[in-house]
């Protein structure tokens, strides 16, 4: 089997709800679907979720450049799609970080992988470890009241954790937050926040020693990307578990945040760490580390979903925490995919996300079929899809 052809595809998503954080308020979702054909007749298809420059680095332009200028013809054009190893070390080579890039190669090669053999991508990536997996819902940035109310609905839908954007607002005004977001929800729900990097060295511990006493299970890069030194210290001084996120992007950055002491546990997302593969040898690091991992994604559709539902459902390490609820939940601001059924989502019949909880799809690949009507309705204005090969 050869790869013969490739499409790059570019779509943009409107968000239900824009969505706040501390890089500000976002709209849509700016993303790429991929399509892998070969000589066989088998397709791959992924989708990278929404692109970010300030968290990624990449946006929806250089990763279809990436593609069809680079991996496409230098790598990717007869090669045959199960050497995915090789593809991703040769994505690597040619090209530093562009993780996302790589990421939704590495998607689209392990779905036409499982299309070819017929069986769900997470029986090839070590079986079904978690048949389901526990989730904490994404909130975004608001007042007091508005999170009152987010969260009580929440609850009621079945989350047993939420996670609260902070770092956009005043640090004052992030403290009144959480201490409604407590008391709204009582003791027994895990609080999560997460600063995006937003805050300095000062404003973090000015904040974490203050909202201590609410409880908070995890607080999410407090500090910039940069400063890990910093993360150690906040860890010596606070109460709070630091889970750093955009500091723990390449295998390497594992290996500095652990000698440094800098984390209670870790964050990854699977298009930071250059897709499905490199996940599970970062996932490998931090549990040699006795490290817990939460996993989000970029905002996504059940398309993007499904490739990290699978890598969830295989990964045991995965287990032992709540994963991060965002995709098509946020991207459609819903609490669940089985109450409000999806009529327009980039896949036909998108993951099942219910009660708090996430099931990896059951179908050959990822599991979904891509819904090519919804993509031609939100092929991104003034933009052609590339095609390469034959």
């Amino acid at each position: 089997m050869k790869i013969t052809r490739i499409e790059c595809i570019p779509v943009s998503l409107p968000f239900a709800k824009p969505i706040v954080m501390s890089g500000g308020p976002a709209k849509c979702a700016d993303a790429v679907v991929l399509k892998i054909h070969t000589d066989e007749g088998v397709t791959g298809v992924a989708e990278t979720g929404d692109t970010s420059l300030w968290y990624m680095g990449e946006s929806q332009d250089s990763i279809m450049s990436n593609i069809a200028n680079i991996f496409g013809p230098q790598i990717l054009l007869g090669e045959d799609p199960f050497n995915i190893e090789r593809i991703v070390a040769r994505m690597d080579k040619a090209a530093r970080a562009n993780n996302q890039s790589k990421a939704v190669v590495d998607y689209a090669l392990h779905d036409l992988m499982g299309r070819a053999l017929g069986v769900p991508l997470y029986k090839l990536l070590g079986g079904l470890s978690n048949p389901k997996i526990a989730l904490a819902f994404v909130m975004s940035s608001g007042t007091a009241a508005e999170v009152e109310a987010e969260a009580k609905m929440l609850v009621k839908a079945g989350f047993k954790g939420l996670k609260l954007k902070v770092g956009a607002r005043s640090p004052d005004e992030d403290i009144e937050t959480v201490g409604a977001l407590r008391k709204a929800v009582g003791n027994k729900i895990k609080i999560m926040i997460d600063a995006n990097g937003g805050w300095l060295y000062h404003q973090a511990l000015y904040v974490l020693q203050r909202v201590a006493k609410y409880d908070v299970y995890v607080a999410e890069q407090p500090v910039p990307w940069w400063d890990i030194d910093g993360l150690a210290r906040l860890r010596r001084k606070v109460d709070v578990p630091i889970f750093p996120d955009e500091s723990a992007k390449e295998l390497n950055d594992l290996i500095k945040i652990i000698e440094k002491d800098a984390a209670d546990g870790l964050f990854l997302k699977v298009p930071k760490a250059g897709g499905i593969l490199k996940s599970q040898k970062w996932v490998a690091i931090a549990q040699a580390a006795n490290l817990p991992v939460m996993c989000g994604c970029m905002i996504d559709s059940g398309l993007g979903a499904a490739s990290t539902a699978h890598f969830l459902a295989a990964t045991e390490w995965m287990g032992k925490i709540e994963q991060e609820a965002i995709g098509p939940l946020n991207l459609y601001n819903i609490p669940d995919t089985v109450s409000t059924p999806l009529k327009d989502d980039l896949a036909v019949k998108v993951p099942r996300y219910e009660n708090g909880f996430l099931y990896p799809p059951e179908g050959p690949g990822n599991g979904v079929e891509l819904n090519e009507a919804a993509v031609k309705k939100f092929t991104t204005p003034g933009k052609k899809p590339i095609v390469i090969g034959k």
